[in-house]
């Protein structure tokens, strides 16, 4: 009876130890299923981010050679906006230039503009002059002035260089009256200033006209031309300068 109730136990104690063993292996394997579902899972979900990283780096790519060419055509585009803006502005100028100086009569009239190359005969020189519509009477730089009489006429000599070391052009001439000048900075003082009559050329038109004789050094022309010089031959633009050349002395008639 005791043999019997010691093999029951041990044959109790062998199926539960077979049971926990079988419990444990089931545990075992469903733990094993678990990690290799989990790790194909995985496994999908990287190869799925690599193909998606993939499309990325290709549309990234395909963008920046998108971009690299479109700055390409920008860079190209302002190239040849700045050459056309470039090429109008110089034709503009030229233009500009051309209508300026292409004009020089209307009317039966000389064009003038507000500076011009006036070619004094008697020192056969030209000199800059500017010309002035509010001034009566032209004018034109001597220094060193020496009065003199000629055969019972009073005379003057005087230099017309302008600045030093230019050539000394002495010039003698009839006084044909005198100015007397009032000066703005002084009222009621009188200056008196000889008159003489000179043959002047600017462009096609010559003739002789009276000038003023007064020390002009300290001005930027030697020469003013006044009315009487232009009366009813002459118009002037003041946006012009230098309408026309130097007169050529081998030229004059």
């Amino acid at each position: 009876m005791f043999l019997n109730k010691k093999t029951l136990f041990a044959a109790f104690t062998a199926v539960a130890i077979t049971g926990c063993a079988s419990t444990a292996n089931t545990e075992q394997q469903e733990m094993i299923t678990n990690l290799e579902s989990s790790l194909s899972e995985s496994t999908i979900l990287t190869e799925k981010t690599q193909s998606e990283l993939a499309t990325s780096k290709a549309t990234l790519a395909a963008n920046e050679q998108k971009i690299s060419a479109l700055s390409s055509d920008l860079a190209k585009s302002q190239a040849a906006l700045k050459a056309a803006i470039a090429a109008s502005e110089k034709n503009s100028a030229t233009e500009h230039r051309t209508d300026k100086t292409k004009v020089t009569h209307a009317d039966d009239k000389t064009i003038l503009g507000q500076a011009e190359w006036v070619y004094v005969s008697t020192a056969k020189e030209n000199f800059k002059g500017r010309i002035d519509t509010g001034a009566a009477t032209s004018s034109i730089n001597a220094v060193d002035m020496e009065r003199f009489e000629r055969d019972g006429q009073k005379w003057v000599r005087f230099n017309l260089a302008h600045s030093e070391g230019e050539k000394a052009d002495v010039i003698e001439a009839k006084i044909i009256r005198i100015a007397k000048i009032i000066q703005s900075s002084k009222p009621g003082v009188e200056n008196e200033r000889p008159v003489v009559k000179l043959h002047v050329r600017i462009g096609d038109v010559a003739h002789l006209t009276e000038f003023t004789l007064t020390n002009r050094l300290h001005m930027e022309y030697p020469v003013l031309i006044g009315r009487s010089f232009m009366r009813d031959v002459i118009l002037v633009d003041v946006s012009k300068e230098y309408s026309f050349p130097k007169f050529q002395a081998s030229a004059e008639k």
